[in-house]
């Protein structure tokens, strides 16, 4: 259903027609101070995401400030069969508020942001069945709670496994509305009901996510976060882990390999817009697979709370492309002859759904970290261009790029001191910030975004033919380069197209579970100059960085990384002591984390030991327990100054200045 007018004119409509509706039924979302909500449910387009695993009758979703698609795929799901998403849209031939504001990025403004995307959904609303005319709601029924034959099995298989009281590991997979919350509480209460005795804990990304899981097992006494659960090694029988996706990659192996000894089931929807959804499929259950309790996945596909081939879930899936798939090609691979690279004109992508389903279902297949918010990102975006290859009308590989940098002197050095970040422009920030460079700011910089190869199409060059058009297509750029969850295979890939490794990330991504890596390729002199002097002090530092990420059992690398990362780093003369303090004077002088000059601090103490007397008591329990014995953050703030892991960050920069100004006295 959809209402037009201006807020307050959409909120009154909204009220009338869920008049008949129980409070508890409606989700009101809005974003900014709501208007006329009264005392529905109300919560922010951010906070929907907390949300998942619960269910309502009606959800009022307001689009008159901002369209957030990865909100409006969430809102579907929550939908009952026979309940309605009430969209709120201003009136005809206005945009949403802050529609183009969102994505702007330097030196854009606004009138520079596109509104395909807009346009997409008011077409798709308009043609498609779902949406009805407003008229009022009937009263909402009790909702059966009766599960499918598919339900009903995966009950069978978690319980039996729940009280067997042997190692098990489970994966659980469905999109959403297909029941697994309900299910996981029904074999928890199941099995509870024959050992009563058996020690069950919850792990969900907030209270609010583990609501269904527990409505069913209200025997459930234990709900934890993931970080909570880490240390709790044997202290459990059952482990269970809802709405997984939620949480990086590393998080979900370390619960693992912590819980090996008990029955750990991992649950999540994989639609691709609950964080890492996509990491889960393509990184997670391939490696539970490997392991040595490791079960058959598990997965539902028949909806619970709606039928089949719902008209609601139909018309979001298609707005969006959550079911977007790479194009079906035959089983002959034409010659690289037959292929062509090309640049996409967006306005032209927009309108032949055909391309724009298969450069999107590329994306999705191949990348873990691709939501409904990065097509209106492609599409819309300023700084974004679009390239592929072409196979006839078919395209075989999808390539997504930034234009970044040529910022001016002054703006390079407030990103360097913390003043301000730019956002857009991810690779200039990390080399201005995290490579504490300045000057790296002023570069005409091209980042690759995503890159993805129809899966028939590897390893035939297909992808190196996509970048070097790329390069081609950028004969301005100073500096190619990119980010990503570092891989042996994708090191490989870019070191064979001419980039270079600068800088390895101090922690594993939230998506990915693995390290950063960044890797650029220089054009100019100016460029290269830089280029050698990051990876001369990534050299310098990555020995320590990878004992730092080892130390940690949620960012600890794997033989095969740690080879190539250390096989691809140039060979460079040690530092002397006039770089080590060049080094530590350009940490102190900006917001570089300290990891990659952990190695210049470790010097520092252990040359200058009557330099560390001098600091206080803290500042010196800091420093031993951060860099001398690599213990994490949080043990770090524990420890020395009975806070968290934020304070220990922030006391960190001045303990360091402190001791470089007392070894310089």
């Amino acid at each position: 259903m959809t209402l037009r007018g201006t807020p307050t004119e959409t909120a009154a409509q909204a009220r009338a027609w869920v008049a008949a509706c129980p409070s508890s039924g409606v989700l009101w979302v809005d974003d900014g101070a709501p208007v006329g909500a009264g005392t529905f449910h109300v919560v922010a387009p951010g906070g929907v995401r907390k949300l998942l695993g619960q269910a309502f009758d009606v959800v009022v979703l307001s689009l008159h400030r901002d369209v957030h698609p990865n909100v409006i795929a969430q809102c579907q799901g929550f939908i009952w069969e026979g309940g309605v998403l009430m969209l709120r849209l201003p009136p005809e031939g206005e945009l949403p508020a802050r529609l183009q504001e969102r994505l702007v990025v330097h030196p854009f403004d606004a009138s520079a942001v596109g509104t395909r995307f807009w346009r997409r959904v008011l077409d798709g609303l308009r043609a498609s069945p779902a949406v009805i005319p407003p008229n009022p709601l009937p009263e909402s029924t009790p909702h059966p709670v009766g599960g499918t034959a598919g339900q009903a099995r995966v009950v069978d298989v978690l319980s039996d496994a729940m009280t067997a009281g042997r190692p098990a590991l489970f994966t659980l997979t469905a999109d959403r509305g297909r029941g697994k919350s309900s299910a996981l509480g029904l074999a928890v209460h199941r099995a509870l009901t024959h050992r009563p005795n058996l020690r069950v804990a919850v792990v969900a990304p907030s209270a609010e996510a583990a609501t269904e899981v527990m409505r069913f097992a209200p025997e459930i006494t234990r709900c934890m976060s993931a970080e909570e659960a880490l240390p709790a090694d044997g202290d459990v029988d059952v482990l269970v882990v809802d709405e997984a996706a939620q949480l990086p990659v590393g998080v979900l192996r370390a619960l693992a390999r912590r819980h090996a000894s008990a029955c750990v089931v991992f649950s999540t929807t994989v639609a691709g817009y609950e964080g890492t959804g996509r990491g889960f499929l393509l990184r997670f259950m391939e490696w539970c697979q490997a392991q040595p309790h490791a079960q058959e996945p598990l997965q539902l596909s028949e909806p619970i709370r709606w039928g089949e081939n719902d008209p609601l879930e139909s018309l979001v899936s298609d707005l969006l492309l959550m079911r977007a798939r790479p194009a079906e090609v035959g089983e002959t691979i034409p010659s690289t002859s037959a292929l062509v690279a090309a640049t996409l004109d967006r306005d032209a992508l927009a309108r032949d759904e055909a391309m724009l389903q298969q450069f999107f279902g590329l994306l999705v297949h191949a990348h873990y970290r691709t939501t409904p918010s990065d097509l209106q990102r492609a599409l819309d975006a300023p700084n974004l261009e679009l390239h592929a290859v072409l196979w006839e009308r078919s395209v075989v590989a999808a390539c997504l790029v930034a234009r970044e940098g040529a910022f001016p002197e002054e703006l390079c050095h407030a990103m360097a001191h913390g003043a301000t970040r730019v956002k857009g422009h991810a690779l200039a920030d990390t080399l201005v910030s995290h490579c504490a460079t300045p000057a790296a700011g002023t570069l005409r910089m091209i980042r690759s975004v995503r890159i993805a190869v129809h899966p028939s199409f590897r390893r035939h060059g297909v992808a190196s033919m996509l970048v070097d058009h790329v390069h081609r297509a950028h004969p301005e750029a100073e500096l190619f380069g990119t980010l990503f969850g570092a891989t042996p295979e994708l090191l490989r890939f870019r070191r064979s197209l001419g980039y270079r490794l600068v800088r390895l990330g101090v922690s594993t991504g939230d998506r990915s579970g693995e390290p950063t890596a960044v890797m650029v390729r220089p054009v100019t002199a100016r460029a290269e100059e830089m280029v050698e002097r990051w990876q001369r002090a990534l050299a310098w530092g990555l020995p320590e960085q990878l004992a730092l990420l080892r130390a940690s059992p949620l960012t600890e690398p794997d033989d095969a990384l740690v080879a190539e990362l250390t096989t691809g780093t140039p060979l460079v003369e040690p530092p002397t002591r006039a770089e080590l303090l060049e080094v530590l004077e350009r940490y102190c002088d900006g917001i570089q984390p300290v990891e990659p000059v952990a190695f210049a601090v470790r010097w520092l103490m252990e040359s200058h030991p009557d330099a560390v007397t001098t600091l206080t008591e803290a500042q010196r329990a800091l420093l031993t327990s951060r860099v001398q014995l690599r213990r994490s953050w949080e043990e770090t703030g524990k420890n020395a100054l009975g806070q968290g892991a934020s304070a220990a960050m922030r006391a960190m920069r001045p303990a360091i200045r402190a001791l470089l100004d007392a070894v310089k006295r």
